[in-house]
């Protein structure tokens, strides 16, 4: 199996998991803090806020595939 077809396997595996209590309190904070910090922004600083919140969870699933990559190559090389 190609490292990419694993890696793709993993993420979807990964993603069908029960957030654990730890992760669901602490999303909870983050969109806490996130209404009380955008609660005021106008249409344009929606739109890039919007924007800045897609690039940082590209970087995310790009972190995700290295680190599952890392994982594989110390198991399998």
């Amino acid at each position: 199996m190609k490292n990419e077809t694993l890696i793709e396997f993993i993420k979807e595996k990964y993603y069908e998991q029960k957030m654990s209590a730890e992760y669901e309190l602490q999303l909870t904070k983050i969109v806490e803090l996130e209404k009380k910090f955008t609660k005021d922004f106008s249409k344009d600083k929606w739109r890039e806020y919007f924007n800045l919140d897609l690039a940082i969870g590209e970087l995310h699933s790009i972190e995700i595939e290295q680190v599952i990559g890392f994982i594989i190559n110390i198991l399998y090389n």
